[in-house]
C-alpha cells in the first residue's frame, strides 16, 4: 500500500507539473506518457533500492537485540565481600539499551601477589559510573573519587555467569600506586541469585 501511495503522489506532482491549457490536447497526452513511462523505472529503482537495504536492515536489527542482551546480562546488583562482610556494591541498570549505575566508595589493601587483606573496607557514599561502556565482553567504567582532589580510578565488571562477575581495578594510568602493584580481580556476586 504505501509503495502506491508513492507512485500516487508522484503521478500528481507530475500531473501538475506538465498540466497545460485545454488547447493543446497532444501535448496533454504526450505529458501523460511521459508520466507513464517516468512512473515504472521510478517504481523498479525504489524496488531495487529496498531490496539492496534489507540485508543490512536486517543485520543491525540483530546487532541491536544481541547488544541489548548482552546489557542484560550485567543488570543488578552485585556484591564483593571481604571476611564475609560487603565492601563494594555495584549496582547496574539499563536506561534505553545502555548501561548505567553506581559504585559505592570502598578501600582496598592488598598484599605483594595482590590477595585482599585486612584494611578492605566498605567506605560512605556512592559515585556515579562515568563513560560506561562494553568493550571485549567487558564493561568498562571510570569512578570518581569522594575526595574530589584525588584522581578518577577506571575499572573492569566482567560478568562470568548469571550470578557472578569479577570486578578489577584498572592499574594502567594510576600515577598514585607504586608501578608493581598488583590488584587481583575481585569475585562479585549478584543479589538475588543464590550462590550453591
Amino acid at each position: 500500500m504505501e509503495f502506491w501511495d508513492a507512485v500516487l503522489f508522484f503521478d500528481g506532482f507530475l500531473a501538475m507539473k506538465f498540466a497545460g491549457t485545454s488547447q493543446n490536447r497532444r501535448s496533454q497526452t504526450a505529458t501523460r506518457s511521459f508520466r507513464r513511462a517516468a512512473i515504472l523505472p521510478l517504481a523498479g529503482s525504489l524496488v531495487f533500492f529496498l531490496a539492496a537495504i534489507a540485508p543490512a536492515i536486517r543485520a543491525a536489527r540483530q546487532g541491536n537485540s544481541r547488544t541489548r542482551s548482552d546489557v542484560r546480562a550485567y543488570v543488578g546488583t552485585w556484591k564483593a565481600r571481604f571476611h564475609k562482610k560487603v565492601f563494594a556494591i555495584l549496582v547496574l541498570r539499563e536506561n534505553h539499551g545502555a548501561l548505567e549505575g553506581t559504585l559505592n566508595n570502598f578501600e582496598i589493601a592488598a598484599d605483594k601477589q595482590g590477595n585482599l587483606t585486612d584494611g578492605t573496607h566498605i567506605d560512605l557514599g556512592v559515585a556515579p559510573l562515568i563513560s560506561p561502556r562494553l568493550k571485549d565482553g567487558a564493561l568498562i567504567f571510570t569512578v570518581a573519587q569522594k575526595d574530589a582532589y584525588a584522581q578518577t580510578t577506571d575499572w573492569s565488571f566482567v560478568v562470568k555467569n548469571s550470578r557472578e562477575g569479577e570486578l578489577t581495578e584498572i592499574l594502567d594510568n594510576q600515577i598514585e600506586l607504586p608501578a608493581n602493584t598488583i590488584i587481583k580481580p575481585i569475585s562479585m556476586f549478584r543479589e538475588g541469585v543464590d550462590r550453591k
